[in-house]
């Protein structure tokens, strides 16, 4: 999918004597949404954007190194020691040596002659790297100008990495003017250079508008174009996002100390060894524990945990949170949020009218976009093209609000608004912010919504394209899943079951459900489940057990039976 960034110069920063000012160049041929404001607090705004840079252009997945020229050197040194057990007169094998030592002599006034050559081809790999690079590969920030906050959205290079950075209008001392919606705004590494140069003692005004910081040659501004062969699983890589993020996460408080031990030990530390995850361990009443393996140092939290049952979740991939470091001086707190063992995980740095959202998934090879179903999760209802685009023009006109607020609104039910909302994510009309816990209006794609658009947005869930949601629906179907125990607590219901797939194997799945039915806990003795768990999302025969469960309450509720 090749998707077109039009910019009418480049954003920058200009510095004065006692005034700076930011300009965010955004795409031209995308809606009309700018932002013109001066800054109380430039410098939390500033760490915020650093951090987004940083994981904006990492790259930690592992890549084995190119080994061509030492293998090359192995075959060389192998017909050199061939061509000597080949040689039985000793004149010759010395007239051999004298030749490869003068073949070594020439190779380096060769390479002192090529030297200015190499100097100079470094320092056209290293524009091509900091330009071409830019232009081709790095995917640019999503900006959303809401009537509460302007906030920033970019995943990582690889792809394993979700970074969001929201400011309040309380970090502005006064905004200008405003025009509500999203666009892309180019964020390149020499605008990110420029974010230390800010300061407190200057004003600081933050445009973001269609005209950005250009150079003018003649009448005509500069225009900055680029034009990106964007995967098809970057818009999968922010469903996923928010479906984590609405799942039944483990909160765990950090101070900014306990964050900064967390970090001091991943720079002075370094596993050579498997494993290498990091493990929270979560007591009721006593304080959070976090776990370095394969060392097993403890750092204890100030935090106690306030869970009803004791949990120990690993987490992987632990070298992503460095970016973190640079957020700590102007940090007040941080929550940590939990999906499970090998889930992903999700850290927000409140900084007072800024905040920093990290969101991590299972390990840095296992990205967002790899193959993640955890929408599965999440029970949905069958919308219809109307509702969707009801529930998006209400979510228009305020541009945020939570599940319950729309519902209102809309006089749909809030399973229903919730069910429709989680379609409209899918399809990057919309997000989940957990800092705030609001839905809020944010378009990925230039073109508008349209009802056409609406009606394929809810094919995908009638027809269950994905193949754990079709098994569960072909279980269900052939009556092949059995609830044998059920039991009510006040999140919900925890449910054991039997269930029989196409392989004819019989297996037994446990799940524990909240009352929107929404899977927070699963467990299955299939051989998926025992592969991957829940890192891949939930298998046909939990799908298929919920199904029954939700048959049964729909069963009861007609009856008017208490659940």
């Amino acid at each position: 999918m090749i998707v077109e960034f039009k910019y009418r110069g480049q954003s920058a920063i200009t510095q004065g004597l006692d005034r700076a000012r930011m300009t965010f160049a955004s795409n031209t041929i995308r809606e009309a949404a700018f932002f013109r404001g001066t800054l109380a607090r430039p410098l939390v705004l500033r760490e915020a954007l650093g951090a987004l840079h940083e994981v904006v252009t990492s790259d930690l997945k592992y890549r084995p190194r190119d080994r061509f020229a030492f293998q090359q050197w192995l075959e060389e040194q192998d017909r050199i020691f061939l061509a000597k057990l080949a040689m039985r007169r000793e004149d010759a094998r010395v007239r051999v040596e004298e030749l490869e030592a003068r073949r070594v002599e020439l190779d380096l006034l060769r390479d002192a002659r090529l030297a200015p050559f190499y100097e100079r081809r470094r320092h056209y790999f290293d524009y091509v790297f900091k330009n071409q690079y830019e232009l081709s590969f790095l995917f640019d920030p999503v900006i959303s100008i809401h009537p509460d906050e302007i906030f920033f959205e970019a995943f990582s290079k690889d792809e394993s990495s979700y970074a969001r950075v929201g400011a309040r209008y309380d970090v502005f001392e006064k905004i200008h003017e405003l025009e509500c919606g999203t666009t892309n705004i180019d964020f390149s590494g020499k605008l990110a250079g420029e974010f230390d140069r800010m300061r407190t003692y200057r004003k600081t005004d933050l445009d973001v508008t269609p005209s950005g910081f250009g150079v003018k040659v003649g009448d005509a501004p500069e225009h900055h174009e680029k034009k990106i062969d964007l995967p098809d699983s970057w818009v999968n890589g922010f469903l996923q996002v928010q479906s984590t993020m609405t799942m039944g996460l483990t909160r765990v408080r950090m101070t900014p100390v306990d964050l900064f031990n967390v970090l001091r030990f991943l720079r002075r530390r370094k596993a050579r060894t498997s494993p290498r995850a990091m493990r929270y361990e979560l007591v009721p009443g006593k304080p959070v524990k976090v776990v370095f393996e394969p060392w097993n140092h403890v750092i204890e939290l100030e935090a106690i945990f306030d869970g009803p049952k004791p949990q120990t979740v690993r987490t992987w991939g632990r070298d992503r949170l460095r970016v973190l470091g640079r957020l700590l001086p102007q940090a007040q707190h941080v929550d940590v949020y939990l999906a499970g063992l090998g889930l992903p995980s999700v850290y927000i740095v409140d900084m007072g009218e800024v905040s920093f959202t990290l969101a991590l998934s299972g390990w840095t090879d296992n990205d967002w976009t790899g193959g993640a179903k955890f929408d599965l999760l999440t029970r949905r209802l069958n919308g219809t093209p109307e509702e969707l685009m009801l529930v998006y023009e209400t979510l228009g006109k305020t541009q945020n609000g939570t599940d319950a607020e729309l519902a209102q609104r809309t006089k749909l039910t809030v399973e229903k608004t919730r069910s429709v909302l989680s379609h409209l994510c899918q399809v990057g009309r919309a997000m989940y912010d957990l800092s705030t816990r609001k839905y809020r209006r944010r378009d990925l794609f230039l073109t508008p919504f349209t009802l056409k658009d609406a009606a394929k947005a809810v094919q995908p869930a009638q027809t269950e394209t994905t193949k754990e949601a079709a098994g569960a629906h072909q279980i269900y179907a052939a009556d092949n899943v059995r609830i044998i125990a059920r039991r009510p607590f006040s999140q919900g219901f925890k449910l054991s079951g039997s269930a029989k797939g196409k392989d004819g194997n019989r297996v037994r799945p446990q799940i524990t459900v909240n009352h929107e039915g929404q899977i927070v806990e699963g467990a299955c003795t299939c051989s998926f489940f025992k592969s991957h768990q829940l890192t891949q999302g939930p298998c046909e025969h939990l799908l298929a057990l919920r199904l029954a469960h939700m048959d049964r309450l729909a069963a009861e509720a007609k009856k008017g039976a208490p659940s």
